[in-house]
């Protein structure tokens, strides 16, 4: 039963600490625009927020259904969701640029970056800390 609740506060834990980032970068990009005095951009920004929500929240949905298997299938899933969210946003990447021009691309290419690498960042590092609370906790 214990282990059962420490998977639900893991994911549970993740999915709260990702909507923290993806509102605090929507944010931020929201305020340099201000800053910067440009051109309100909102396709862009909208369809990397929704990028970032939607593999954070899979994710985290997705671990919590591994998250009792044993170390060998964790550490697939680890490769396989890095995998999985490049390919991904090399369809969006691909699907924005079939979609738009070239000043619109370079726009999307720097309001997204910023989510993909918060993703990549977020994940390595929750599941890495989780890991080692874990092996500290046996």
């Amino acid at each position: 039963m214990a282990i059962q609740t420490n998977r639900k506060s893991a994911s549970k834990r993740y999915i709260l600490q990702a909507l923290q980032i993806v509102f605090a970068l929507f944010l931020i990009e929201l305020l340099a625009v201000q800053l910067l005095k440009l051109r309100l951009q909102l396709t862009p920004m909208l369809v990397s927020f929704g990028f970032a929500l939607l593999v954070e929240i899979c994710d985290a949905l997705i671990w919590k259904r591994l998250e009792g298997k044993e170390d060998e299938t964790k550490a697939s899933f680890f490769m396989a969701v890095s995998g999985f969210r490049f390919l991904l946003a090399c369809l969006v990447l691909f699907i924005y640029y079939m979609s738009t021009t070239h000043e619109g691309m370079v726009t999307f290419v720097i309001m997204f970056a910023p989510f993909y690498l918060a993703l990549l960042v977020h994940h390595s590092l929750f599941f890495s800390c989780y890991r080692v609370n874990k092996e500290t906790h046996r």
